[in-house]
């Protein structure tokens, strides 16, 4: 196989596909780059996981093969829903699956949104915050099951993450394993020095 096409960009949860705003001058000209909104068309308060992974599965199909799903946070727990429209997956800290975080079945999963810094703390300079669903939040919480993944997996990760969403990812997963040491969960999207160390993974995907 050549190397990939596209690259489809999924963002995390209380953020939009403007976090990606510092990605293209990282990667070759003849590589797409193409972020995907996951509440494009959708009421935040009732928006799920499956939903966000049907907004994937879209986005994939409209692109030219191979493409890679680079998915940062909870877009990567969606990219793992919707791994067969993927030829591979790079998960920057993907929120983790029930095989790895367990299932709660005492979360009750209710309509509504919720505030992304008030929960998870200020967002960089620069970068936006929107509303977020607590149904797919508490789905997350619950745990969501995936089973298995057919495609290349790389899973990324810092210091902030390291277990749930680093090494029990690769070990559940049997995916490559690109470790960021100093890195914090941001980073991972904004850094400059990240964003090189996952191009160069992408590029040795195929």
């Amino acid at each position: 196989m050549t190397g990939p096409r596209s690259l489809l960009l999924v963002h995390g949860a209380g953020s939009g596909p403007w976090v990606f705003d510092v990605w293209p001058p990282f990667f070759p000209p003849t590589l797409r780059l193409e972020p995907v909104d996951l509440q494009e068309g959708l009421d935040p308060a009732h928006a799920t996981m499956a939903q966000y992974a049907g907004a994937v599965a879209r986005a994939a199909e409209r692109l030219d093969r191979p493409v890679v799903v680079v998915a940062w946070s909870m877009g990567g727990l969606a990219a793992m829903m919707a791994s067969d429209c993927a030829d591979a997956l790079v998960l920057l800290e993907g929120s983790a699956p029930a095989e790895v975080q367990g299932l709660h079945r005492e979360v009750r999963p209710a309509p509504g949104v919720f505030d992304p810094e008030r929960e998870y703390g200020a967002f960089p300079a620069g970068v936006r915050a929107r509303p977020e669903s607590s149904l797919a939040r508490a789905e997350r919480k619950r745990g969501i099951s995936v089973p298995a993944i057919a495609c290349p997996i790389v899973v990324v990760y810092g210091d902030e993450f390291a277990e749930e969403r680093g090494r029990r990812l690769v070990e559940r997963y049997g995916a490559r394993e690109l470790a960021l040491g100093g890195k914090s969960h941001w980073d991972l999207v904004r850094d400059p020095e990240a964003i090189r160390a996952v191009a160069r993974e992408i590029a040795a995907l195929f």
